[in-house]
C-alpha cells in the first residue's frame, strides 16, 4: 500500500492566496467580512459554509463589483490559516 503526502498549499496550484478580514464567535467559528481581488477591496454579504472538513471550509459569498452581485467561493485552510480563491 502506498502513501500520498501532501505539500499543504503548494499541493493546491489551481489556488490563489488572498488577503481577508474575518471575524470569529466565542466557540472559535470563522466568517469572512472583507476579501482583498486584484488590489481591490470587497465587503463580502451572505456569507454561508458549503463544505467543509477538519482542514478546509468553504464559503459561498457575494460581492459587489460595479454595482453588479458576483458571487465567490473562498477556502479557508483551518491549521494554515490561509485564505484562498480558484485562480
Amino acid at each position: 500500500m502506498t502513501a500520498i503526502v501532501s505539500n499543504g498549499l503548494r499541493d493546491c496550484s489551481h489556488l490563489t492566496i488572498v488577503p481577508v478580514i474575518s471575524s470569529f464567535d466565542r466557540e472559535g467559528n470563522v466568517l469572512p467580512l472583507y476579501v482583498r481581488l486584484e488590489g481591490q477591496p470587497f465587503k463580502i454579504y451572505n456569507p454561508y459554509i458549503c463544505e467543509s472538513n477538519t482542514r478546509i471550509l468553504t464559503f459561498r459569498c457575494e460581492i459587489m463589483v460595479d454595482n453588479m452581485v458576483r458571487n465567490i467561493k473562498l477556502k479557508y485552510f483551518v491549521h494554515d490559516m490561509v485564505w484562498c480563491i480558484k485562480k
